[in-house]
């Protein structure tokens, strides 16, 4: 299995809000199973069971006090705020995402002769989704591309969701549609999912897919206007 440095970890955005430009330290993820002690009277050891219940517990760490527009500290300081959906990638290759995210600790930190940081800590209201694929590695563009072939292996028939985030826009970009397309044969290409028009920055997206998406995906990113442009899009499959 590959290994995966912390200068690969390329996407960390809240509801589009790119959390990468505060600096981020340390990130940290982890599912639980919780369990219910059942230990009784007359028992020598504890005993524990499973309730078929699980969670996720989401924190970051380290960040530096970022109040640029769109920063962390504009993103983060109005407590408390409503459920958002949280986005990752580790790897720039699988995708992460938290829907229901509640930040439920926003803890500013200052020390003599130190930049100032914060650390956050999430609660996660519903499932934190694993197994996701990037398609569009966030990246600045300045006109209309169309990226890589991105080969997964294999078709699914079960559906999915995509997402598109605009974390960054310059004023003279007047609109940006962007797309998934898919392939059996990697050459030739139908759409899966046409996201809509993007005039605001920070901007997220999220489509259901139904019915079968082939083994091949790409990105093609329109723009309108002139200026740089930050997009980065993935796929989960069902």
């Amino acid at each position: 299995m590959p290994k995966a440095g912390s200068a690969q970890f390329s996407l960390l955005t809240l509801d589009g809000a790119s959390l990468l430009g505060a600096k981020v330290k340390a990130f940290a993820w982890s599912p639980e199973a919780l369990q219910e002690d059942t230990t009784g009277l007359g028992d020598s050891w504890t005993e524990s069971t499973p309730t078929g219940i699980r969670r996720a517990v989401v924190s970051q760490s380290g960040a530096y006090f970022d109040t640029a527009a769109a920063g962390m500290h504009e993103t983060l300081r109005a407590m408390p705020l409503p459920a958002r959906t949280l986005i990752w990638s580790p790897d720039g290759v699988l995708l992460f995402r938290a829907v229901g995210t509640l930040v439920t600790t926003y803890e500013v930190l200052a020390t003599n002769g130190a930049l100032t940081k914060a650390n956050v800590v999430y609660t996660i209201s519903g499932a934190l989704e694993s197994g996701g694929a990037v398609i569009q590695a966030p990246e600045d563009k300045t006109s209309t591309w169309t990226g890589p072939t991105i080969d997964n292996g294999t078709s699914t028939a079960g559906g999915g969701q995509t997402t598109q985030i605009v974390t960054a826009k310059d004023p003279g970009i007047t609109g940006f549609v962007g797309k998934l397309r898919h392939s059996t044969d990697g050459s030739s290409w139908v759409d899966l999912a046409v996201f809509a028009n993007v005039t605001t920055a920070p901007n997220q997206q999220t489509m259901p897919v139904v019915g079968t998406i082939n083994r091949y995906l790409q990105y093609v990113g329109t723009i309108t206007g002139t200026g740089t442009i930050r997009v980065s899009s993935g796929l989960f499959r069902n």
